[in-house]
């Protein structure tokens, strides 16, 4: 009897065992989903409106980035001066925000084809010094304009988006939330331009692999009409909705 005893006992032992084992085993998949959702997310926004005299550029992702000291020598390459930095932390964030001017003419950096280099090198920036982050983001050389044809007319794919226009007193301001994809901003500007319509500005925000995009247009130097609006919509959807080479 005490053999069979001991038999049950050894058997009780060896089932709570392999119990044991899965249970860890589910524990140390449950710890790195957690791990992975609680990884931050990089965000790199460009801002005209926020300050009256600069273009406001702010990169966050996490606390991971340092000084970026190469960032800032990669912005000056591109002929940028950077007026002045700030660092904030809130949270688990640590915010890097520099005031930047255009150094040929000591103004806002306006054009898109200039947003979307001061983007992209960022993004590279932050891709070649943190490569946790290549998960989120996107980057290569930005599209320079003029280089492509309109991507309008070209085989259709599915790509997440959302447009919305808003008619205010002197423009309509347009919102577009996309997939991100180098060069997505002008491309974007080229698109409004070939419906005969007039950026007055722009502002970028890219949170992980979301762009969100504030565009201000005019036509005939004021609000669109509803028909241009959807004809605005129309348009872009069919352009985002393009896969990136097909884009090109």
């Amino acid at each position: 009897m005490s053999r069979g005893m001991t038999a049950r006992a050894i058997s009780s032992v060896r089932r709570e065992t392999a119990t044991g084992a899965r249970r860890a085993r589910r524990g140390r998949g449950v710890t790195r989903a957690t791990t992975d959702t609680a990884r931050p997310v990089p965000k790199v926004i460009i801002d005209n409106k926020s300050d009256a005299f600069a273009t406001v550029l702010e990169v966050t992702f996490g606390t991971y980035l340092g000084e970026l000291v190469d960032t800032i020598a990669a912005l000056k390459n591109l002929g940028l001066d950077i007026n002045r930095g700030e660092v904030t932390m809130g949270g688990d964030e640590k915010t890097s925000r520099f005031y930047v001017l255009d150094r040929d003419t000591g103004e806002k950096v306006t054009k898109s084809e200039r947003l979307e280099e001061i983007r992209q090198t960022v993004l590279t920036n932050m891709l070649a010094f943190h490569p946790e982050s290549a998960e989120f983001i996107q980057a290569k050389a930005p599209t320079r304009a003029g280089a492509n044809d309109s991507p309008l007319g070209k085989v259709r794919s599915t790509v997440e988006t959302g447009i919305k226009c808003t008619a205010e007193k002197y423009h309509t301001k347009l919102d577009i939330e996309t997939t991100d994809r180098p060069g997505l901003l002008v491309d974007v500007v080229r698109t409004l331009k070939d419906l005969s319509l007039c950026v007055v500005s722009a502002e970028v925000d890219t949170i992980g692999n979301k762009a969100k995009d504030i565009i201000y247009i005019t036509h005939r130097g004021g609000p669109l009409s509803p028909a241009m609006e959807q004809l605005v919509v129309n348009s872009l959807t069919y352009y985002l909705s393009l896969t990136e080479e097909e884009s090109y």
